[in-house]
């Protein structure tokens, strides 16, 4: 990343960071050296309290852990603490821990993704490589976690818990640092019905709201009349909650659909399209709002289930509203879901919530796939099967992997998509296009056609 790049999230940071936002930082740390060197850590400013206090700190043989919750604090401090980590440091309240010794650090940002339907800011620091410890050091680690309190099942259990990968098992050190938006459109309150659109924005009460930019693009629309900036047109007040919330309400001629982008500081948030529910051309889509009103049953299932087999309902539902034909599979020993395209093309799909899970399940979708090749290509039968691995994490929790997917030929789906996919709902999709730009981005490793 320029250095260009990293003033840019520096100052994104200024105009969405206030006072009263909540600090987390995550950690592990290698206590064997000095001073104390990061495996990786995580800081995550956001502008609502944490649900529950979750801090803890151990200090093992060999490595340190903890969690750090603070809430509220001022914004000068947090920006401090922004930059420290940028610089690749962490201060605690004991101690200093660096991502490196020596060497300059590195810097990584998803900020310059240009297809993105939600924006958080985004900086990952990476430290210079250095040899994970041995495996009898990581035995004594394991053990000491397992006798400390609180309790974790070894080095695995306690970076699992931190949402943190563990040592060795990423390329470089690194911290991962994210900024929450102060201000965010509240999609389930938005609406638009009969050439009428209502949105309705939630913001941190200290947040200055004249930084909000709102546009609006209505399709079909009348020509340029249908795109519009309406952040001057927002009624903003107080809710019981201590939330400020705005609300506008704009006519929209001839749309079926409209996409409203909200940015703050120049930054965009969100971009999200409103269908207009009578006027859908997707026959699937009628079907299913005909019983499930918005899809919020289907959403819920998609996006916040803990039940593995309501996701995998919930992804099957999806691929039908996008013109699949997805079979639930009752055997265990099979993929989740076996897919169908009109052309008649196949895929086996994968579905899992969690990191954690990731590699079980590739591991799985790679074997299936090459054993139902074989048991084709003896039949007589076309062997081209798609894999697909559907994880609804977003897609800067699964970076780290994505090499791993290209080199096994597997399409990887992740949140963003699956948000993506809903957005374009109103109209009917073609499946066999939609599989076959999937495998076309993995060149110039071929997914689809695999020889034993």
């Amino acid at each position: 990343m320029t250095d260009n790049a990293l003033r840019t999230f520096i100052e994104a940071a200024e105009s969405w960071v206030c006072d009263g936002y909540a600090l987390d930082i995550r950690y592990l740390a290698d206590t064997r050296s000095e001073p104390a060197l990061i495996w990786h850590a995580s800081v995550h400013l956001n502008p609502l309290p944490p649900d529950r206090d979750n801090r803890l700190r151990i200090d093992s043989t060999g490595i340190c852990i903890g969690q750090i919750q603070l809430h509220p604090e001022r914004k000068v401090s947090l920006l401090q603490v922004l930059r420290d980590a940028a610089a690749g440091s962490l201060p605690l309240a004991k101690c200093r821990l660096h991502v490196t010794a020596e060497q300059p650090v590195d810097h990584y940002s998803e900020m310059g993704a240009r297809d993105r339907w939600f924006a958080q800011l985004h900086l990952q620091v990476r430290g210079a490589r250095r040899p994970p410890p041995s495996t009898l050091e990581l035995a004594a680690i394991d053990n000491a976690l397992r006798a400390a309190n609180p309790p974790f099942d070894g080095l695995q259990d306690a970076s699992t818990w931190l949402s943190l990968p563990a040592p060795g098992s990423s390329d470089s050190p690194s911290i991962t640092i994210m900024v929450g938006p102060p201000a965010d459109l509240i999609t389930d309150s938005c609406r638009l019905t009969n050439d009428e659109l209502t949105l309705r924005i939630h913001a941190h009460p200290k947040f200055d709201v004249r930084q909000v930019s709102l546009a609006v693009r209505s399709v079909p629309g009348n020509g340029l009349a249908a795109r519009l900036q309406i952040a001057d047109a927002i009624t903003w007040k107080r809710v019981r909650n201590g939330l400020r919330e705005g609300i506008v309400k704009i006519s929209v001629a001839n749309a079926d659909q409209a996409l409203a982008v909200l940015l703050i500081g120049g930054a965009m948030v969100r971009r999200h399209w409103f269908i207009d529910p009578t006027k859908a051309r997707n026959n699937r889509l009628l079907a299913a709002q005909h019983f499930d009103r918005d899809l919020r049953m289907i959403r819920s299932a998609v996006f916040e289930s803990t039940d593995s087999a309501r996701f995998e309902t919930g992804i099957a539902a999806l691929l039908f509203l996008l013109g699949f034909t997805p079979s639930v599979q009752l055997e265990t020993d099979a993929p989740d879901l076996i897919v169908t395209t009109p052309a008649g093309r196949l895929a086996l799909v994968e579905c899992t919530t969690r990191v954690a899970d990731f590699g079980i399940k590739l591991g799985k979708l790679v074997d299936r796939r090459g054993a139902l090749v074989n048991a084709l290509a003896s039949s007589g039968h076309p062997a081209e099967i798609a894999a697909v691995l559907v994880c609804r994490l977003p897609k800067s929790q699964i970076a780290a992997k994505m090499e791993e997917l290209r080199t096994h030929r597997v399409v990887l789906l992740t949140g963003d998509d699956l948000a993506s996919f809903f957005d374009g709902l109103r109209f009917p999709s073609d499946p066999d296009r939609i599989l076959g730009n999937a495998l076309a981005a993995l060149q110039p490793h071929l997914l689809g056609e695999t020889r034993t």
